[in-house]
């Protein structure tokens, strides 16, 4: 049976030690009714989902919708940064690569 998004929460609490609703909500600034909300799969703020998925460290798809593993968001790109589009220009190709390392960098 697939997990719903209230019990991925509580697997990802489970994966990460965090085993009280009141100790995952005072690491987060939140009050314990909401983290006992969210494993209810009540609504949550995109703000917190954010947050969550940061302090338990998941992947946003998998909490959200189910999608891929719980750590998917660690593992590498399917395709080297270094070596996109081989018919660019040497310094088309550098930008490209600068921004998608770091989109803030600019165009």
């Amino acid at each position: 049976m697939p997990l719903n998004r209230g019990r991925r929460i509580r697997k990802a609490m489970g994966q990460r030690h965090i085993n009280k609703h009141y100790a995952l909500a005072a690491a987060m600034g939140v009050s314990e009714s909401a983290v006992s909300r969210w494993c209810q799969g009540g609504p949550m703020t995109l703000a917190n989902v954010i947050a969550l998925c940061e302090y338990l460290d998941v992947s946003a798809d998998w909490l959200l919708l189910g999608r891929g593993g719980m750590e998917q968001h660690r593992e590498p790109a399917p395709w080297p940064v270094e070596q996109p589009f081989p018919d660019l220009c040497d310094r088309a190709r550098a930008h490209l690569i600068r921004v998608l390392q770091d989109p803030a960098s600019g165009y």
